[in-house]
């Protein structure tokens, strides 16, 4: 079984045959910015991502039993949707559903991904840097313009680093491919993104894969 064209440079450290006791694990960090400087850590920690082994990892990168889904991590999308109505420092938890979810809660703005590294052989690191000017405000589900979730997503798509941004929300709606699939969600405490305030919200993935 190959690897997804983004997990290639982890091809002379696992081998081959590959075993099934490789694992996916993520750590998140949020940060809100405004004129430049740092105006608060939203959030940094660990996001959980697979534990279920190789099999779980193909099924979720290149589809079930590697059945034709070939793509990338090449975006990541933000929403305000990630916390209970009227509790918005009370982020939702990862429940039985989650391995199922398609989307956001609520989608705010999607775009190419700002920044890729591997930062060591067995990890890759995606940056994605959302600028609150970019959004429509019927983008927004709530009065109060905050991000609360992040995902990133799996397509077919060529990276454009800073490219495209879609809002899938808004009025009328942009589009988006039809295999464009997400790989994981962080919900996190809000954090203003309003558009009349120029606020940045970058978002720092990093993926490790462990045995």
């Amino acid at each position: 079984m190959g690897l997804p064209p983004f997990l290639k440079f982890l091809t002379p450290i696992l081998g081959a045959p590959v075993s099934d006791d490789i694992h996916a694990m993520g750590h998140v960090r949020v940060e809100a910015w405004k004129n430049g400087r740092l105006v608060e850590v939203v959030y940094d920690g660990k996001n959980f991502i697979l534990d279920q082994g190789l099999t779980a990892s193909r099924n979720v990168l290149i589809g079930p039993n590697g059945g034709g889904f070939v793509g990338s991590i090449f975006r990541m999308a933000i929403g305000d949707g990630g916390c209970p109505a009227g509790q918005l420092f009370s982020p939702k938890q990862p429940d039985v559903t989650w391995p199922s979810r398609t989307g956001l809660y609520h989608e705010v703005l999607r775009q190419d991904i700002s920044v890729f590294t591997t930062p060591t052989t067995t990890s890759m690191r995606f940056v994605g840097s959302f600028d609150s000017v970019s959004v429509d405000p019927t983008s927004f589900s709530l009065a109060d313009r905050v991000i609360n979730e992040a995902c990133l997503v799996v397509g077919d798509g060529v990276l454009v680093v800073g490219g495209d941004k879609k809002q899938i929300n808004k009025s009328p709606p942009d589009t988006v491919d039809p295999d464009e699939v997400i790989m994981s969600v962080k919900t996190f405490k809000s954090t203003p993104f309003d558009p009349l305030d120029n606020v940045t919200i970058t978002v720092t993935w990093t993926i490790s894969v462990v045995r």
